[in-house]
């Protein structure tokens, strides 16, 4: 069934979805700071889709929807404010797709209360290297709660380029991503290495307690995380055959002079850790180094 649907922040995921979501026929429009005419989906040197799309960039233009996603970074919430009072109405639903656990947290101070709030876990190496211009290593997947608003954003993307599926343990599910993106975000932005430096032993074993630091505070929020989660994480970043290409959000806003949602990301290890009493000194450490770094210029391409 067609939906009616604003989407908030089109960088490299949103882009992704909002190209879903058009070719599936919905009715999109994509609220931006820079106004582009479509979105073009590269893999490699091979341009994958080219997909018109209706762009606003400016919140007036924008009127409630069914839906509203949300996919700026965690740390550029506040930035869509103006965009989810101009597009949230009293049917409307909103789907956070962010990094992080606290989709919810981040986004309830902008809607009005009782408006239903989708978490989402995205897993999509991808990297927007233009306005509109999305490059993906790697087929998009997101992930919802197996509840009746969890499914309805899943079927959204039926049939698409995009895999949308539901769980009925999304708190496992949100953190075992947050073990994946603590350590590789973390590390790759301050050691400006893609993902080929997990393969520096001394690297990995910072890695692994990072994650073991993670797997912790988890399961004192309810995830059922395995013992052996930090040294398969590890070695599986390690032994990605695109270790010396591929990077993260992290790492790219790094070598872009951008800030970086290390909050979200190792932040929140900090927070939630000191909550339930449990020591995160890795993360800690690694959170004040992250929140020290200045921007800078962008280097030129």
């Amino acid at each position: 069934m067609r939906a009616r649907i604003v989407l908030v922040g089109p960088g490299a995921i949103g882009c992704v979805a909002a190209a879903a979501l058009l070719e599936s026929g919905h009715d999109v429009l994509v609220c931006a700071r820079t106004a582009f005419e479509r979105i073009v989906l590269r893999s490699g040197d091979a341009e994958i889709a080219r997909v018109p799309a209706r762009v606003v960039t400016r919140a007036a233009e924008a009127t409630p929807a069914e839906w509203v996603l949300v996919c700026t970074k965690a740390h550029q919430t506040e930035s869509a404010a103006d965009w989810l009072r101009a597009a949230v109405g009293d049917v409307t639903r909103v789907a956070v797709l962010q990094n992080g656990v606290e989709q919810r947290e981040n986004v309830a101070p902008f809607v009005p209360t009782g408006t239903t709030i989708v978490p989402v876990v995205v897993r999509a190496p991808t990297r927007r290297t233009a306005p509109g211009v999305v490059t993906s290593e790697e087929s998009a997947a997101l992930t919802a709660p197996d509840d009746d608003a969890g499914r309805a954003f899943a079927s959204l993307f039926h049939g698409s380029r995009v895999s949308a599926t539901v769980t009925s343990d999304f708190v496992t599910e949100a953190w075992s991503k947050l073990c994946l993106n603590a350590a590789n975000g973390a590390i790759m932005a301050l050691t400006e290495r893609n993902l080929d430096v997990m393969r520096e032993p001394k690297i990995a074993e910072l890695a692994r307690a990072l994650v073991r630091e993670c797997v912790a505070v988890g399961r004192a929020e309810g995830a059922n995380l395995d013992d052996g989660l930090a040294d398969d994480l590890v070695a599986k970043m390690a032994s990605s055959s695109h270790a010396e290409t591929r990077g993260n959000s992290m790492y790219y806003d790094r070598i872009d002079g951008r800030p970086m949602e290390w909050d979200a990301r190792n932040g929140v290890i900090v927070r939630l850790g000191a909550r339930h009493g449990i020591p995160t000194p890795i993360s800690s450490t690694l959170a004040a180094l992250l929140s020290a770094i200045r921007r800078r210029p962008r280097r030129a391409t």
